[in-house]
């Protein structure tokens, strides 16, 4: 199924192992909390700095009912490695066999519409922000540049909406 990752539209379920070991799905938090997902490259200091920053207002977050889900190309060990050194109070998502990014367009291997390949994905390359409703409705998207992308009070602002 092709989905269109727009605002309004409704998430692609995903089941990811976690940097800790755990199967997380996105459809496991319908119904009881509103999501931020962060599509970051890990490789980029800029999207490691958002990442910081997110953790450093975790608390007004997870207060707020919002779980807060960043997801990497990355394996479970190199996610759990990155958890530890960033010190992070949340987990990150790895999504080692690439198949959210793609689902969620977030990653490509090709500028051709249409083109079907068969390479591996690299890494996040549309660095970017999503809220997912209780419903799984996505409510707010918005890519992360080199400008960090939205700060933190927008971003719970935006995830407080999506609770009504």
């Amino acid at each position: 199924m092709e989905y269109r990752i727009e605002v309004g539209e409704m998430a692609p379920d995903f089941r990811l192992k976690s940097a800790a070991g755990r199967d997380v799905r996105l459809y496991d938090c319908k119904n009881k909390k509103t999501v931020l997902l962060f599509f970051f490259n890990h490789d980029k200091p800029g999207c490691l700095e958002r990442l910081k920053t997110l953790a450093e207002d975790y608390g007004k977050f997870k207060d707020a009912g919002v779980a807060v889900f960043p997801v990497s190309i990355l394996k479970v060990d190199e996610g759990k490695t990155l958890v530890q050194k960033l010190g992070l109070p949340f987990g990150i998502l790895c999504d080692d066999d690439h198949s959210v990014v793609r689902d969620y367009k977030m990653g490509q291997c090709s500028d051709t519409p249409g083109h079907v390949c068969f390479e591996v994905i690299h890494d996040v390359e549309f660095p970017a922000m999503l809220v997912i409703d209780t419903s799984g409705i996505i409510r707010y998207k918005q890519a992360v540049g080199a400008s960090g992308g939205p700060d933190n009070l927008t971003l719970l602002e935006e995830c407080r909406k999506a609770l009504k």
